[in-house]
């Protein structure tokens, strides 16, 4: 007992710890800091971000490395934060940064506290053929926004505006000339032999183009990248596939390297002194397409010359922020209290462990610089909802092992056990999903992935190892009332309602809700378009005033609401931008010259404007581009595809597909939402997307892991036997999940701002179908495809 009471003492002496450290940090003066973090503000005689012309491909990367150090360490300087001034005035570096330290720790998104605006205009030289311009630029904006992820900056935006101009707005940085220093030159192509020597950079390039055909006299035609040299690079290109190709130790590899991440590796077989190169390989016609869009990239064949830069205010606001932290904070407080009634002292102990998880994902947020805008804030939410579902699951079985006859300590013991299998398989898959996202995606996806796959490895590692802990140590306190555990009085078992029968019924409902996304679906590459595209997915217009004062929330409320007067459409975004917040910026969907002028008319005579007031008045390209379109949509195939192959590996292929249908079921049913409400698709939806990705198969491999779990004890009995009773004994952790998901995001649909609301109604949907398939119509699925391909594999 004295041991159990000191175990538990120290146990939460160490959550306490944790949990003053994430709000404090842990600073010291001078010392030694992380050895992948540097924060050392007092040091300003660092690299001189400016000078980037060094040929040296190592200086190059050094001077890198200086510019988003710097970027970060010069950030503090215009930080209001009066912790982060002190922290730099006494020269102190982060060990572990405060979640408060927006500077050293966690950053803020553009959508929540604004950054900085730049705008690069194309310096057009003569002779250049205006034929490619248009591609020439959709290669530079691919390159920046790759580059702003390389360095963390996730939630960064890059559209294009008018034929020659590229805008690049990235949040937290409030100093525009850092954002300069941080974002650097354009793109830096090199090819680099094994031992890293740079044989030639991207001004040896004359131009990449994609081919197809024989180009190397082979058996068949095939898609390739041709590379034309200049006269020196083809001096090079001969010495380095000379040098490459002579390789004895089998690296003969040369390595085409975009700032500094390699974009192809082909293999070298000899000497080659052409003016010209192909590189042939396993390509798609769209692969090779964007190699040589990226090797073109190395190289512009025209120079960016900046024309604007300033600051800009944040899309959502603080009215935003603090709605928000309110709506979550009264969501947790709903998930305790739900959990404390349904289970009793399991459910307090649930609430130690979700305290706790949360505090080590605040620390490791803080650490690595997780930028975090709404996409990051959903896989957040997502992930404390399957920390809340591991311990439903748990406490399920706990119950169900009391109410099978055993002791409060041994059902304890037996129901993590039991319970383990369920919450491997459901995180895993979710895994996969974010370790496809991450690695493949760019920009918000991967804020996204990296809010959520930290969240699922910590709600496991608490799940599994705190919530057992705590558990035992409340058996050792002699708390061994099964009452006291969650289990109610035994009734007369119920005849339940038959859901297998009724299959057909169900998913005709399905295909009711799922219709209209489909139909919309199909129709996009037919050039019909149902959905409500905002400026983000199909551009639009972006229009710039100064207001000669600081643009106060009131004042944007006062010109979006004027704007909608002029041309009877909702502004995407009213934002302040510009020295001292002066400039109101208006970004919309596409509208005529003659709403324009409306709205010119109104601005000018409602605040008294002149017409050197107004600063811009363009149309700009979509901010969520093709290449990113791409990026989400291969990325979500391929998760999908690994996952079946997962859940194939663990059930069985039959389990997969009725898995793999589920999902997609819940997608199209989201789809729908925004149909039929016309909801703007903005870049929110992407994370609205991945986060049914990423939660709603959980729901299915529960119901899938109990059928198996069955169908092992019960082998004689007909699937729709074991399958009824599964769903039916994994009915209480469904429901419990689902609602304990919604009072977060519920919370924040209620009490949130607009804009919040139009992102968290279709999650709310989602979450609800999800819950629908797996019970509905999940094992339904998994028993027509095994009648189907006549398998009666065993399990």
């Amino acid at each position: 007992m004295k041991k159990s009471v000191t175990s538990f003492i120290a146990v939460m002496l160490i959550i306490i710890f944790f949990g003053v450290t994430a709000v404090t940090g842990v600073y010291i003066p001078g010392g030694w800091t992380m050895p992948f973090r540097n924060t050392a503000t007092s040091d300003t005689s660092a690299t001189d971000t400016s000078d980037t012309s060094s040929t040296d491909n190592s200086a190059d990367k050094a001077d890198n490395t200086a510019d988003s150090t710097d970027a970060s360490a010069d950030t503090s300087a215009d930080s209001a934060s009066t912790d982060s001034a002190d922290t730099k005035d006494s020269g102190l570096k982060a060990i572990i940064p405060s979640v408060l330290d927006t500077d050293n720790g966690i950053r803020l998104g553009l959508d929540l506290v604004g950054g900085s605006r730049i705008v690069y205009e194309a310096e057009i030289p003569d002779g250049y053929d205006m034929n490619n311009l248009s591609d020439d630029m959709n290669s530079v904006q691919k390159v920046i926004r790759q580059r702003l992820t390389d360095k963390g900056f996730t939630e960064a935006t890059v559209s294009l505006s008018g034929d020659n101009r590229v805008t690049v707005e990235i949040p937290q940085i409030t100093n525009p000339e850092e954002a300069v220093q941080t974002l650097g030159t354009t793109a830096q192509l090199t090819f680099l032999d094994a031992d890293g020597k740079e044989w030639l950079s991207g001004s040896d390039i004359k131009k990449a183009s994609y081919g197809y055909g024989n180009p190397t006299n082979g058996m068949s035609d095939q898609h390739y990248v041709e590379v034309q040299f200049t006269s020196e690079g083809q001096k090079k290109f001969a010495e380095a596939t000379g040098s490459v190709a002579a390789r004895t130790d089998g690296t003969n590899i040369l390595y085409i390297m975009m700032d500094n991440q390699i974009i192809s590796y082909p293999s070298v077989s000899e000497k080659i002194d052409n003016d010209s190169c192909v590189i042939t390989g396993s390509f798609t016609r769209d692969s090779a397409t964007e190699l040589a869009n990226l090797i073109n990239a190395g190289q512009i064949p025209f120079s960016l010359k900046q024309v604007e830069l300033r600051s800009v205010g944040p899309q959502l606001g603080a009215d935003a922020m603090s709605s928000s932290l309110k709506a979550g904070l009264i969501g947790l407080v709903l998930v305790m209290l739900f959990m404390i009634i349904m289970y009793r002292i399991p459910g307090v102990v649930s609430c130690f462990a979700l305290c706790f998880y949360m505090v080590i994902e605040a620390l490791l947020f803080s650490l690595i610089r997780v930028n975090l805008s709404l996409p990051g804030i959903a896989g957040i939410i997502l992930s404390i909802g399957m920390a809340v579902d591991a311990n439903v699951i748990i406490f399920e079985r706990i119950k169900e092992e009391m109410a099978a006859g055993k002791t409060v300590k041994s059902a304890i013991d037996s129901g993590f056990k039991r319970a383990f299998t369920a919450i491997l398989d459901s995180n895993i898959t979710t895994l996969i999903a974010c370790g496809v996202l991450f690695f493949l995606g760019t920009g918000t996806i991967v804020g996204f992935a990296t809010t959520l796959g930290i969240g699922v490895i910590v709600s496991m590692f608490t799940a599994l190892t705190i919530t057992h802990f705590l558990l035992r140590r409340m058996v050792d306190f002699h708390i061994r009332n099964p009452k006291a555990y969650g289990l109610r009085e035994r009734k007369e078992e119920k005849k339940h309602f038959p859901i297998l029968k009724n299959f057909k019924i169900f998913s005709g409902i399905s295909v009711v809700l799922i219709v209209t996304g489909l139909v919309a679906l199909i129709l996009l590459p037919f050039g019909k378009n149902l959905f409500n595209l905002s400026i983000d997915f199909a551009g639009g217009t972006e229009m710039e005033f100064n207001m000669h004062t600081a643009v106060t929330q009131d004042i944007q409320t006062e010109v979006s609401d004027l704007f909608k007067d002029a041309t009877g459409v909702d502004a995407s975004s009213v934002t302040s931008s510009g020295d001292g917040n002066e400039d109101v910026l208006i970004r919309s969907t596409s509208i005529d010259s003659e709403q324009r002028a409306a709205v010119i008319d109104k601005m000018l005579e409602k605040y008294s404007l002149a017409d050197t007031d107004i600063l811009n008045n363009n149309d700009v390209s979509a901010s969520v581009g093709s290449d990113l379109q791409r990026s989400a949509f291969i990325c979500s195939i391929l998760a999908i595809l690994l996952m079946l192959v997962y859940i194939t590996f663990r059930f069985e292929l039959t389990s997969g597909l009725a898995a793999i249908c589920c999902l997609v079921h819940d997608l199209l049913v989201m789809l729908s939402v925004y149909v039929l409400l016309q909801i703007p698709l903005d870049s929110n939806f992407i994370a609205a997307a991945l986060t049914i990705l990423g939660y709603s198969i959980n729901a299915s491999i529960i119901v899938f892991d109990r059928v198996r779990e069955n169908l092992r004890t019960a082998r004689k009995e007909p699937f729709e036997v074991i399958g009824e009773k599964s769903i039916w004994q994994t009915m209480g952790r469904t429901i419990n999940t689902t609602l304990t998901t919604l009072f977060t995001i519920g919370m924040v649909y209620i009490l949130g701002v607009p804009s919040l609301k139009q992102f968290t109604l279709p999650l709310i949907v989602g979450i609800l179908a999800g819950g629908w398939s797996s019970v509905m119509l999940s094992t339904g699925l998994w028993g027509f495809f095994r009648k189907k391909f006549r398998r009666r594999r065993k399990i």
